[in-house]
């Protein structure tokens, strides 16, 4: 049984006010691309389909069109709601969808029948749960179980499963152990599962972390996002996963093959660290720029660059953001400390302190001065 595990699409998602629909339009074709060749026979979803909870219609109409050209394949889908998701909208006519073989589960309803698909080996039955927060499972159950781990066994309790035959789990959880960014980050760690809930399982394909780990020889696994995100995750590398059951004895578990197949953006998102004279010095392309990806640029210039993202921006015309290395990097200015100095020191000099002290001592020039002095005049009048 060979099946896709993709996760965390965010359809619609905006990154530093580029839009990144296109970017998506790019790699589900790829992916779909993969599918004819591989053909796989299903495609599983671990959550965040869209990146907000009211998606644009641009965003509902590709995964539209992602959906039915699998559907058309003859590829089953099992799609599941995450935190990004709206629960209702994604399970709209889901059940008349389901006729075309595409299966979306939001809502835990306490009676999560597997969808069985069989192969040479028999029957795998795969599980499909949407992100859940303590509150869905004690108004479902009737119960007052205050942990997550706790929350989540109670719910694969109810699943009843066969141990004697394959079964896959699509979750859309945090795993305790797993690595995972600061934006992607639980207060406290509470809503964090423990792996042995999901061990009795041949295969979980999870979401919602955007970095692809495996825990268990990779049958617990996150395939992270498809395209990067963030500047966090310039240094990813952007895959999906393909996994083949194979033959299961008694209760063991069953044989498994997994395969991690990377992904080629048609823009990467890149960070570059530099001077401005080293970053706009490169070579230019054919169009006169130097370099199309998604860039985060970050200047280790000591002083300040006048309009150096507009500046940056023509040649780096996907330009997310510029950032200074090293002014104000050994700033330590507290607020016990300002106020120390409040009373001996004029606005004028704790200003200038201030900037003296971020720019790593280089001084105000007159037209700086003179916008300063006009500032405070504004707000304290004429002060001596």
């Amino acid at each position: 049984m060979k099946f896709f595990h993709l996760s965390d699409l965010h359809i619609g998602k905006t990154v530093n006010n580029f839009s990144m629909l296109e970017e998506q339009n790019y790699i589900l074709k790829k992916i779909l691309d993969d599918i004819k060749t591989e053909k796989p026979e299903a495609i599983l979803i671990s959550g965040d389909v869209y990146d907000k909870t009211a998606p644009s219609p641009e965003a509902v109409k590709l995964l539209s069109g992602f959906l039915t050209e699998l559907a058309e394949n003859n590829v089953k889908v099992l799609l599941i709601s995450g935190n990004h998701d709206s629960s209702g909208r994604l399970s709209f006519c889901a059940d008349l969808i389901g006729k075309s073989g595409v299966r979306i589960n939001s809502i835990l309803t306490g009676k999560q029948e597997p969808v069985v698909l069989n192969d040479a080996y028999g029957k795998v039955n795969f599980y499909s749960v949407p992100y859940i927060r303590i509150t869905d499972v004690n108004n479902v159950y009737g119960t007052d179980v205050r942990d997550y781990t706790e929350a989540f066994e109670l719910v694969v309790r109810n699943l009843n499963i066969n141990r004697s035959e394959r079964n896959v789990l699509l979750s859309h959880q945090f795993v305790a152990g797993a690595s995972f960014s600061e934006s992607e980050s639980s207060v406290g760690g509470l809503e964090h599962i423990e792996k042995r809930v999901y061990e009795p399982f041949d295969y979980v394909a999870l979401g919602h972390i955007h970095k692809a780990q495996g825990f268990n020889d990779n049958r617990i696994r996150y395939c992270g996002t498809q395209l990067k995100y963030s500047v966090k995750e310039t240094n990813q590398r952007k895959s999906y996963t393909i996994v083949t059951l194979g033959n299961k004895e008694g209760e063991n578990l069953c044989d498994i093959d997994i395969k991690v197949v990377d992904l080629e953006p048609q823009h990467d998102m890149v960070s570059i660290t530099g001077s401005f004279e080293e970053i706009v010095s490169a070579e230019l392309d054919e169009n006169g720029i130097l370099c199309d990806d998604y860039v985060y640029i970050t200047l280790t210039d000591k002083d300040y660059i006048d309009n150096a993202a507009a500046r940056l921006r023509k040649l780096y015309p996907r330009l997310m953001n510029v950032s200074y290395g090293s002014i104000g990097q050994d700033m330590n200015i507290s607020i016990s400390d300002l106020e120390k100095v409040s009373d001996r020191k004029t606005p004028f000099e704790m200003f200038s302190d201030f900037f003296d002290n971020i720019t790593n001592g280089r001084s105000m020039n007159d037209e700086q001065i003179d916008i300063l002095n006009k500032a405070i005049n504004e707000v304290w009048g004429e002060v001596k």
